[in-house]
């Protein structure tokens, strides 16, 4: 990632809201596994994840409408969240601000490691130390999107992630290092 540049999260912010068409960027962020226990509030175990091609301003009724065809279709308001602009949402609970993006399933979320109380696991070792919650034993089959019109092999996946937890972004060719 030669020639980063470091942004603020409010800076981030800034130039995601001046963003006004069909763009793709690729993320680097931590974020709590939902698979994991919570303990005193904290969840136990994070994942350090990176996306490439995360699709920006795309319109999720849109989307599901233009994959299946169905003009009927209306997406449901979101719950929790209050939409900022077409790249950013706001969480109603914290005031945080994360980005709205849309992945196609082909694309990968590849899991670059596990940490507990900031130190690198594995799956196994958060096993034998009982950090999961049944969740990660039985996962529960996920509908397409499109509250289940969408086929699989069109299928895609929101991505909300808090700015806060994105360590670099790369948007339009140039990348950034996030700093707090």
């Amino acid at each position: 990632m030669e020639n980063t540049k470091k942004v603020t999260t409010t800076e981030l912010a800034n130039i995601l809201a001046n963003i006004k068409k069909s763009t793709f960027c690729h993320i680097l962020y931590m974020v709590d596994d939902s698979r994991s226990k919570t303990m005193k509030g904290i969840k136990q175990v994070q994942k350090l994840v990176k996306i490439t091609n995360v699709a920006l301003n795309h319109n999720y009724q849109n989307k599901v409408i233009n994959l299946t065809g169905n003009s009927d279709f209306k997406a449901e308001e979101m719950k929790g969240k209050t939409r900022i602009c077409s790249t950013l949402i706001k969480s109603d609970k914290t005031g945080e601000l994360m980005i709205d993006g849309k992945v196609l399933n082909k694309e990968v979320a590849k899991v670059l490691g596990y940490f507990h109380k900031g130190n690198e696991i594995t799956e196994t070792e958060a096993v034998k130390l009982d950090l999961w919650t049944p969740a990660y034993y039985n996962p529960t089959p996920v509908k397409t999107m499109g509250r289940g019109l969408v086929s699989e092999e069109n299928d895609f996946r929101i991505i909300n992630t808090y700015l806060s937890r994105i360590i670099s972004i790369k948007l339009e060719g140039e990348w950034f290092s996030v700093t707090q």
